[in-house]
């Protein structure tokens, strides 16, 4: 009669087991959140010292004033639009910059176009002073006394102000999908070259928008104006609210 084969497990193999599987899950998510720690503090050391999420900038938005109807012959567009102000400045630290451009970068989610529409600096905007030009009011008050002036003058609306010592939207673009290392040893140098008032999530899915977009495919076009004065004499441009709503495709010629 053959002998039946005792079976003999070893000693130093691991051993299917609930306790295994669950000791496993909770290794991973310890794992997890750990690497989430690890994220929010590598972010937190890297915009410690930025100025995003600028309060007077985030108020300034929410001064805007409604929208006026399109003149006759004109319907506004049902598309989806981001309005970027960039006002670009000699030194966002300084207690008095020198605004040194002004741009409108409309970028329309619909249609995936964007269009950066340059502002003379001697737009003319109207706050609780009276007629003033866009560089003379920066200059007395600051980028977000400027905000809601300057939308009222073009009847446009701004979704988001970034103040910057220099073009930085291809370097926040290239942000975007990079590793942690990468981010936090990148993000220190730009984000503190910006004042703005978003937050990093909003600021790198704007620049997930522009970036799928193209900055090479944007279209860059000069503000429509018309020649004007002052009270006191001093030359401005006036803003063409109605061209400048058709530049950026806001406003739709009527058939």
């Amino acid at each position: 009669m053959a002998r039946k084969r005792e079976r003999f497990e070893r000693s130093d193999m691991p051993h299917d087991s609930a306790h295994r599987t669950r000791w496993a899950i909770i290794a991973l998510v310890i794992i997890a959140i750990v690497l989430v720690l690890i994220v929010r503090l590598c972010w937190a050391l890297a915009m410690r010292d930025s100025n995003l999420g600028d309060s007077d900038l985030s108020s300034s938005l929410a001064a805007q004033s409604t929208l006026s109807a399109p003149i006759e012959g004109y319907t506004s567009s049902s598309d989806v639009f981001t309005n970027v102000l960039l006002l670009t400045v000699d030194d966002i630290y300084s207690d008095s910059p020198t605004l040194l451009s002004a741009q409108l970068l409309s970028l329309d989610a619909t249609t995936s176009k964007g269009i950066l529409v340059s502002l003379p600096l001697d737009s003319k905007v109207s706050n609780s002073g009276g007629e003033t030009t866009l560089s003379a009011l920066f200059a007395s008050s600051g980028a977000a006394a400027c905000v809601a002036p300057l939308a009222a003058a073009g009847n446009i609306t701004v979704s988001h102000v970034v103040v910057a010592t220099s073009d930085v939207w291809d370097e926040v673009g290239e942000l975007k999908g990079s590793g942690v290392q990468s981010i936090v040893s990148s993000a220190s140098g730009i984000f503190n070259s910006i004042k703005t008032d978003m937050d990093v999530g909003t600021l790198m899915d704007l620049a997930e928008l522009v970036q799928s977009i193209g900055v090479s495919n944007f279209t860059k076009v000069d503000a429509p104006v018309s020649d004007g004065t002052l009270g006191d004499g001093t030359p401005v441009k006036a803003l063409d609210q109605t061209q400048l709503g058709v530049a950026i495709g806001a406003l739709i010629a009527s058939s």
